[in-house]
């Protein structure tokens, strides 16, 4: 047997046995945040833009307003595929997305103490997408906003592949030079719904 064969087993060998989580209460890290202000400030303080909206009607229009100069949009928010005029059926790697200007997504969960936007692979054919787009434009009711991430990890369920993001991409790791977009989207619009559209 050799070294390495004998050290995994030895590991494999003393492994400590499985352990429970510890039992988390958010109510003692609750300060009593007032969530859309809070989501508001901190999104805005990592470079994002919150813009409320009253109603899924208003979401064309803000976006014209917002991203006038945008030719490849593409939304997978219902109702709003009269604005999508890029396609995927003839996507055949991820570097075809090059040109891909706004992505705009419905996203059912958001966090206040750090801005951050839950997304999964259900609301988006390519996983690829929120990263390679131009533009990353989130639609958010205001009631899907929750203070802490205790609340936000107690309400995700079954994904296959799912992220949270905050604010658009950015990097200081140059001559501690604040860049954004240097990895990912230029910019990050929430618009936020102020009507609840439930049913």
């Amino acid at each position: 047997m050799d070294s390495r064969s004998q050290i995994l087993t030895k590991i494999k060998a003393n492994k400590p046995e499985p352990m429970d989580l510890l039992h988390i209460d958010p109510s003692i890290f609750d300060e009593g945040l007032d969530v859309v202000p809070a989501f508001t400030k901190t999104l805005e303080a990592v470079g994002g833009n919150v813009c409320p909206i009253d109603s899924m009607e208003a979401v064309h229009s803000k976006l014209k307003t917002l991203l006038p100069n945008a030719r490849f949009t593409h939304s997978t928010l219902e109702n709003t595929h009269e604005i999508n005029t890029f396609s995927f059926d003839a996507i055949e790697r991820p570097h075809d997305l090059e040109d891909l200007d706004i992505l705009m997504v419905k996203s059912d969960l958001a966090v206040a103490e750090n801005g951050a936007v839950w997304i999964d692979d259900s609301k988006f054919p390519i996983r690829v997408l929120p990263f390679i787009t131009k533009h990353l434009v989130f639609v958010i009711e205001e009631k899907a906003i929750v203070p802490y991430m205790h609340q936000a990890y107690e309400k995700i369920r079954d994904f296959n592949f799912g992220v949270f993001i905050s604010g658009p991409s950015k990097t200081a790791d140059i001559e501690q030079a604040l860049v954004i977009g240097a990895q990912g989207a230029l910019s990050l619009t929430v618009l936020l719904l102020t009507a609840d559209t439930t049913p």
